[in-house]
This record gives structure tokens, C-alpha cells and sequence, in this order.
């Protein structure tokens, strides 16, 4: 985060840069610092060839490693570039993606390779690579930094593309670049029509400048004379005598629009002139607009890290010792901050509380819902050393604050372990189960979620447990964990997992439950919260 918020506070010189060479040449040089690598490379990717090239790449083969090409699928870089995706490599040599052809024409020798492609509105411009650590190896927070890195530096790309293309389809309009130029330093909307205005002034003598930014739904006046009467839909160039009206386009996506009225009739030269300025206008308009949805997307991301951070430590995190039971639990958060809860209270020598809940959706409502409940099931259940009238007073206070579409399904239980009995209020939470030997178990008597209605009645139960009984408390995230083919793992093979593997430790339970979910998922994360407590009666 140190580094992300070094390279954020460093990266306005590269949002002022036009010329893509000298952007790329800035952006290389950023990632060889922040990545702290030997090289870097940046490829731009042609999508009617589906062909990558070197545009900039440091080192001293830059002159030789420019004249290849790689096709999409070829090589590392053509298969982050085919799949879109982040990769890691630390011993190329052992990966089959990795191709010798760069290396061979440089007499250079490519140990390990952090990539990640650049896209912008679903469209892949190019891919970034660091190359070989120079002090270990890559890893999650490398590939983190690049992949932010890419985030921001999608949108001065994409502007310097597009600033080549025009350049060169107007090569002859030397004024028109220059004045792009001046345009493209601007920082905000302000700037950015204040340098328009006197564009247009030292070009015409004109009357009245307005410049219309459909996001906004606000008509910015320049200069102002009579009342402007345009649909906001303005998609192509129209020049009368004395006024003139120009799209603000990008690609295919039109901004808004710029109406100038003259004094006089309008040369067909200077509606030209005008209408490319429209286009760096248009492009600088979409630069600040793109650049504020980042910073505040930034800024969401890092409120749910603070959310999460605080959620973290509502959690059980230190190993319990409990007298009869051995106890192993697990949370492991999705990206978004979620609201599963689980506690383990101690109320006696013999007597332990075991709860397990899971608040209705995610996000910050789910994370305040979370808080409150976990205060409150917390001071109630050591005040009333009693799971039914915690139950009744957590499900009135959720109903009577909350809206209808928030509530919680929650299975609590105090644990005898002096009598070997347990005791369980479950309220519409999935069934946890007790493996005996060949025998399940499933504690599914229960009522309704806590939140929904007022004053309703929960049931008590309890049940006789017997020593090696291994009592299993989870949430969905656990059974609805799905693989690449969007197929869950399920409540029948997390069973059948918990058999073969009951008469382990819980700790060793626990991090083969672990291990079994990544691998049916195929990675390291998750889309739902993964909760669980596995007890064991000894």
C-alpha cells in the first residue's frame, strides 16, 4: 500500500503526457523502480493483426528486440494478452508459456517475468512486464502493484494512442497538436474550457462559446450571449454561416457537444481546425472523468479494507483451550467485506458458548449489521448465560432497526462438556451435523431468521453427545464454493471429506478443508466468506 500510494502521488507527469513514446519511455522506468526488476517491457497491442510489438523496452537490445513481433497467444506475453489475466513466473524455464525467442536475439537471459495486461473499457491495449526480481522472487503483492499500476496508467495510454492516430492523420495541422497539447495538460474541467476558450479566441472572433457535458446534464457557457437550443444528443458535425456545432467523441462514445456562433461566416479551414480541437477536448473531458471514477474507486476499495481490517478483529484469532473439547475455526474473507460471525465464549470450567452466523448480503451494510450483532450477542450472553433469551432479544432489536431485506441466520449452542451435553437454538441457518463414527447427525430443528418478525417464539434443544463426536458449524460460503465450471462443492462432499478424515486432529481438519476447497476452486480466494468451527468432544 506504501508503494501504491508513492506511485499514485507519482503519477500526474504521466497523465500530462501526450507523446506516446515518451509516456511508455516514463511508464517502463516507473515499473523497473517500483517493481524493483533488472528490465521492464511494455508491448501495444494491434487488434486487427492480434499482434503485440515492442514499443518501448530498456535495456541495450532495445533496437533489436523492437523489430519482433509476437502473436496474441504467443509466448507469455500473447497469453496474458489472449486471456487477459495477471501472471507470475519465477522460473521461466520451467514454464511452457515462456518462449526463448527474445532471449536467443539478446544474448539475455529472462529468470522471471511479472506481467499484466492493460485494458481499458474492455478493450486490451497492451502488456507490461517486469523482469527479473533483484531481490527474490515476484509475489501476490507484486502482481497487486502492477495490476494497479496498469489501472492507472490505462487512461494516458489510451489518450496517447488516440493523440498518435490523430497526429498522424493530421500531420499537416502543426497548430491543431500544439494546441492538443496545451489542452491535454489540464487537470480538471475548469482548466480544461478556460484553455479552449482561448483557443478558439486566438483562431475567431467568436461570440459565443457553450460546451455541453452530457454526464453532468450541465451546459458550461464560455462565453455567453443568447440561450443555446441543442438536443443533448449531438452525434455529428453541423457548421451553418455564423455557428458551428462539434460532438465531443471519443472512439464511439460521444461526451457531449461544443457550439461556437461567429460574428461572421465560418471557413470551412477554421471548422476543421475547431472540430479537431473538439476531439483533444473531448479527450481531456474523458481523461478527468475516468481519472475522478478511479480516485474514488480507490478510495472505496481502501473504506472496505478499513471495514474489513475492523471486522478482522471482532474474530476469534488466538487457539482456545477448552477442558474435554479440542476446537479448530477458520474465517476467510471474500474481496468485499462480508458478514459471517462466529464466537467462542468460555462461560465456566465445563460450559462453552459456540456460535455461528451469517449476516443477508455483503458490503458495508452487512459489515455494520455484523458489529451490531456481534455487541450485542456478546454482552447478552455472558450477562444472561443464556442462548434462548440472547436468541429473543437479538431477533427483536434486528427487526425493530433494520429493514425487512437484512436479517441473519444463526445457529448458537452451548457445549457441556462436565455432562457431554449440547444445547442448540438454530434460526434458519444451514443444519450444522455431528459425525459419530459412520452416523450423521444433522441439528436442523430450528425456527426462522433472526430479524424477520417480532416476538416470535424459538425452540430449544439438546442432545447427548459421546466422546470422538466431531460437531461441524459452517456457513454457505463452504458448500457453495463452485469450480471453473460453476458447480458448488456442496453439503454431500464436504460430508464425505469430513469421514474420511474425522479421526484427524481439528487443526489438521481444518487446513485440509482448506487446502480441498482451493483446490476444487482452483485458487487461493474466494466469492463468499468461508466460515467454519469444528469441535471435537475428547
Amino acid at each position: 500500500m506504501e508503494k501504491l500510494d508513492q506511485f499514485r502521488d507519482d503519477i500526474f507527469d504521466l497523465y500530462v503526457e501526450i507523446n506516446l513514446h515518451s509516456l511508455l519511455q516514463k511508464i517502463a522506468e516507473k515499473v523497473k523502480f517500483y517493481l524493483n526488476c533488472e528490465e521492464s517491457a511494455i508491448f501495444l497491442y494491434n487488434p486487427e493483426r492480434e499482434e503485440l510489438y515492442f514499443e518501448i523496452v530498456t535495456g541495450e537490445k532495445q533496437r533489436e528486440l523492437k523489430q519482433m513481433v509476437m502473436r496474441k497467444g504467443e509466448g507469455v506475453v500473447g497469453w496474458i494478452a489472449a486471456h487477459e489475466k495477471s501472471v507470475i513466473i519465477n522460473d521461466c524455464s520451467l514454464d511452457r508459456r515462456f518462449t526463448s525467442a527474445t532471449d536467443n536475439q539478446t544474448d539475455f537471459k529472462t529468470r522471471s517475468i511479472a506481467g499484466v495486461p492493460v485494458i481499458m473499457e474492455g478493450k486490451l491495449l497492451g502488456v507490461i512486464e517486469a523482469i527479473n526480481k533483484q531481490d527474490g522472487d515476484f509475489d501476490d503483492n507484486d502482481r497487486r502493484l502492477m495490476e494497479h499500476i496498469s489501472n492507472f496508467i490505462a487512461i494516458p495510454l489510451q489518450n496517447a494512442i488516440l493523440f498518435r492516430k490523430i497526429s498522424q492523420e493530421s500531420n499537416e495541422k502543426a497548430q491543431l497538436i500544439e494546441l492538443g497539447k496545451t489542452i491535454s495538460y489540464s487537470h480538471n474541467l475548469d482548466e480544461i474550457f478556460e484553455v479552449l476558450k482561448n483557443i478558439i479566441i486566438e483562431i475567431i472572433d467568436p461570440m459565443e462559446i457553450n460546451v455541453m457535458v452530457k454526464s453532468q446534464r450541465r451546459l458550461y457557457k464560455l462565453i455567453k450571449n443568447e440561450q443555446i437550443d441543442q438536443d443533448n444528443e449531438i452525434e455529428t458535425t453541423t457548421v451553418h454561416e455564423r455557428m458551428a456545432v462539434f460532438p465531443l467523441r471519443t472512439r464511439n462514445k460521444t461526451l457531449g457537444f461544443l457550439q461556437v456562433e461567429l460574428k461572421k461566416s465560418i471557413p470551412s479551414e477554421v471548422a476543421s481546425l475547431i472540430k479537431g480541437i473538439a476531439v483533444f477536448a473531448a479527450i481531456s473531458i474523458e481523461k478527468v472523468e475516468l481519472f475522478l471514477q478511479i480516485l474514488e474507486k480507490e478510495k472505496m476499495e481502501r473504506e472496505i479494507q478499513i471495514a474489513r481490517e475492523i471486522q478482522q478483529s471482532f474474530l476469534l484469532s488466538d487457539k482456545i483451550d477448552l477442558k474435554g473439547i479440542k476446537v479448530a475455526y477458520i474465517n476467510i474473507p471474500s474481496s468485499e467485506v462480508g458478514g459471517d460471525y462466529y464466537d467462542v465464549i468460555k462461560l465456566n470450567d465445563h460450559q462453552t458458548i459456540f456460535t455461528i452466523n451469517d449476516i443477508s448480503g455483503h458490503g458495508i451494510p452487512a459489515s455494520l449489521l455484523m458489529s451490531i450483532f456481534r455487541t450485542n450477542f456478546v454482552y447478552r450472553i455472558k450477562k444472561d448465560r443464556d442462548i434462548l433469551s440472547t436468541i429473543n432479544h437479538l431477533n427483536n432489536l434486528i427487526a425493530e432497526t433494520t429493514d425487512t431485506n437484512l436479517y441473519v441466520t444463526s445457529f448458537s449452542c452451548i457445549i457441556d462438556s462436565q455432562n457431554n451435553t449440547i444445547k442448540w437454538i438454530n434460526a434458519g441457518h444451514i443444519p450444522p451435523f455431528i459425525l459419530r463414527g459412520n452416523e450423521l447427525i444433522e441439528l436442523k430443528n430450528g425456527g426462522l431468521v433472526l430479524g424477520m418478525f417480532q416476538d416470535i417464539s424459538f425452540q430449544e434443544n439438546g442432545f447427548d453427545l459421546k466422546k470422538d463426536d466431531l460437531i461441524v458449524l459452517f456457513t454457505d460460503g463452504v458448500t457453495e464454493a463452485e469450480d471453473c465450471k460453476g458447480i458448488q462443492f456442496s453439503t454431500n462432499r464436504f460430508i464425505n471429506f469430513l469421514q474420511s478424515n474425522q479421526k484427524d486432529e481439528v487443526e489438521v481438519i481444518k487446513d485440509k478443508i482448506i487446502r480441498q476447497l482451493r483446490d476444487y476452486v482452483e485458487r487461493d480466494d474466494f466469492q463468499d466468506d468461508v466460515t467454519f468451527i469444528l469441535i471435537k468432544i475428547t
